[in-house]
């Protein structure tokens, strides 16, 4: 819905920007391939949403709203000091729903159209909440998981570890920059 809104230009530029969009792809795949009524979890999943359906709506003919957009957003980050320098103890990404990233900020974006998630029918607005629930109760999980352990996103990981580190000499950097007295 933004399409000019998918990387910064510069950055779509870089082989972070590659990475970036080549893991973001990944995650709709497996996100497709885990909600996908082939395998069990999909099952169950569909299984669950037509049940609510059924509830909602009865034998109304409907199609199910299911708007639900995963982003890869930095977990917790825990980094070690020694006199060499800095080491990463922990550096965890986190899965979650595009609503619930833009819903704990403080600042929300420009341009961001958040009317998606508005329904003229309170009823389709109940089954949508309820698909997002199933998806943030069985999905992200396993795509988290997936994230911080697959070979699939080592690329991102290794990306996101380049920019925790780098960020941290920039600060500490900074430190000693500031710490220094005029005209030394």
């Amino acid at each position: 819905d933004s399409p000019d809104n998918i990387l910064d230009p510069d950055l779509e530029k870089t082989d972070i920007g590659r990475i970036f969009l080549e893991a973001d792809l990944q995650l709709k795949k497996d996100t497709s391939s885990w909600t996908s009524p082939q395998n069990p979890e999909g099952k169950a999943y569909w299984d669950k949403l037509y049940k609510k359906a059924g509830e909602l709506f009865g034998s109304e003919n409907i199609t199910i709203p299911t708007i639900t957009r995963p982003w890869i957003v930095p977990g917790e980050i825990i980094i070690g000091e020694s006199p060499e320098g800095a080491y990463i103890y922990k550096a965890t990404l986190k899965v979650m729903l595009e609503e619930d990233y833009f819903n704990q900020k403080t600042e929300k974006p420009k341009n961001r159209k958040t009317e998606i998630y508005n329904f003229s029918d309170p009823r389709l607005k109940e089954l949508n909440q309820y698909s997002t629930q199933l998806i943030k109760e069985t999905i992200i999980p396993k795509l988290t998981y997936e994230v911080n352990t697959s070979k699939r996103y080592a690329p991102l990981r290794q990306v996101y570890y380049s920019l925790i580190l780098a960020q941290w000499f920039k600060e500490k950097y900074n430190r000693r920059g500031s710490a220094r007295t005029p005209g030394a």
